[in-house]
């Protein structure tokens, strides 16, 4: 199994509008082959120290039965048109990909 972390710094104010595409993506995404789970999430304000916290960024968590699932749903259409929609709300993205050992 193949876990994507992604963590997405948008200009200020844009998040509202990223989530707008995102939700759109998503349904498509859920329907990919081996696409297991997909959400964003964002951050929680709790005065730890070692903490990340950003009013503008969103983390989208993925799961997929494997490496294949991945490149494919990487490759798709639809997920290159978000891409495109959405590159002039991002400031940066950070990949985390990973597997369970």
């Amino acid at each position: 199994m193949i876990h994507v972390v992604a963590r997405i710094q948008l200009k200020p104010g844009m998040l509202p509008p990223f989530l707008l595409e995102f939700r759109e993506l998503a349904v498509l995404v859920r329907q990919e082959a081996g696409c297991m789970d997909y959400f964003p999430a964002r951050d929680v304000r709790t005065g730890m120290e070692t903490q990340e916290y950003s009013l503008d960024a969103v983390t989208i968590f993925e799961k997929w039965s494997d490496r294949r699932a991945l490149e494919a749903h990487l490759r798709s259409g639809h997920m290159r048109s978000f891409q495109d929609r959405i590159k002039d709300m991002v400031l940066d993205t950070r990949l985390s990909i990973i597997e369970e050992i």
